[in-house]
């Protein structure tokens, strides 16, 4: 468990700190990013927009319990690096290595997320199915 546990944060620090980085360079490389969204043929208001969804979502990752949101929050970063990804390749810029590192980081995030869920998962045992053996001295 410790491992998968290891494994889980290597992937999720790596996760964050892309995710950290592409927020930022959205506001502090505005008129770049602005250009770069007119290029992919994408609304600008979106910039705001996806800011705000990536750190949301990262929120849901880090602090949230709740497996229902983690799942969608998952769904979303999934949704929004393969769209980048193929808005990229569609105007031929090649531009989306950084989209695939983070979808890499994201499924290992993802599974090793899971097996720390199984692994956490105590087996429940029904007290009126099993056997019980009393001693008598």
């Amino acid at each position: 468990m410790k491992t998968t546990q290891l494994y889980y944060r290597i992937a999720l620090t790596l996760f964050s700190l892309a995710i950290i980085y592409a927020v930022a360079n959205s506001f502090f490389n505005y008129e770049a990013v602005v250009t770069k969204f007119a290029e992919l043929g994408y609304p600008l208001y979106l910039i705001f927009v996806l800011g705000a969804a990536q750190l949301l979502g990262l929120t849901i990752l880090i602090f949230n319990k709740s497996n229902w949101l983690r799942e969608w929050a998952f769904a979303g970063f999934f949704l929004n690096f393969a769209f980048g990804i193929i808005a990229h390749l569609m105007i031929r810029d090649g531009n989306g290595a950084s989209a695939v590192f983070c979808i890499i980081a994201l499924y290992v995030t993802y599974i090793q997320n899971k097996r720390l869920n199984e692994q956490r998962k105590i087996p429940t045992k029904d007290i009126y199915t099993q056997p019980t053996l009393k001693t008598v001295a």
